[in-house]
């Protein structure tokens, strides 16, 4: 097996790597800064719609913003420095994040929800932080945490096969694992919470996989 700087030698051997890389990088940050210009936006919109989710009649808020967000930053970063080791998924999942960004700004755009009766806020430091300055509450169709966490277990799931490359790791079964086991958390995690709808959190997981789908064709993967 390759070092690790071999391995991003060789990535980057390839002369369509160079150009695609850094555009790739380019066109996400560019999508994330529209992405919290639209948030503020959104969250000043007056016509909205209330949903009285059955499921919500059923128990209180319970805040689990203390264990959502580790598991969410933990995920993301676990990611990052595992597929640092496929540079060509790495590239893969910024393009996925990226498309699925996009798609639900435009869910959100045509579906104005109103918070939920009871919501406890999901507290997104980062968000708040580098993103839009102010909180973010009507973000609500569809799930962004539970779709990027679909993402990252179904792009985990299938790293290899998206890197092209002919080795695996002996933490591959491990991550698989794991990264469902952060999904289910953080997808039970906001329903609980109230933060979100459970249409929002049940239609993520489909808006997830049609952006992983389409990026699938895009880049030939089988």
């Amino acid at each position: 097996m390759m070092t690790y700087s071999q391995i991003w030698k060789t990535f980057f051997s390839d002369k369509k790597n160079r150009y695609l890389f850094p555009l790739t990088v380019v066109f996400l940050v560019a999508t994330m800064s529209i992405f919290a210009r639209f948030l503020v936006f959104n969250e000043g919109r007056t016509y909205l719609v209330k949903i009285n989710d059955p499921l919500f009649n059923l128990f209180h808020a319970i805040d689990l913003n203390i264990i959502a967000f580790p598991v969410i930053y933990v995920a993301l970063i676990t990611f990052i420095v595992y597929n640092s080791f496929r540079p060509k998924t790495l590239m893969f999942a910024f393009n996925c994040y990226a498309l699925m960004v996009w798609i639900r700004m435009l869910a959100m755009y045509i579906t104005p929800l109103d918070v939920p009766a009871g919501a406890i806020d999901l507290n997104d430091p980062i968000v708040f932080l580098v993103g839009t300055g102010v909180a973010v509450q009507k973000d609500l169709f569809f799930s962004g945490h539970t779709a990027s966490l679909t993402l990252l277990a179904i792009i985990v799931y299938n790293a290899k096969k998206i890197s092209g490359q002919d080795y695996t790791f002996k933490i591959d079964s491990f991550m698989k694992i794991i990264f469902f086991f952060f999904l289910a958390i953080v997808a039970s995690s906001v329903v609980l919470q109230k933060a979100h709808y459970t249409i929002d959190v049940f239609a993520a997981f489909f808006f997830a996989y049609g952006a992983y789908s389409i990026v699938k064709k895009v880049y030939g993967v089988k």
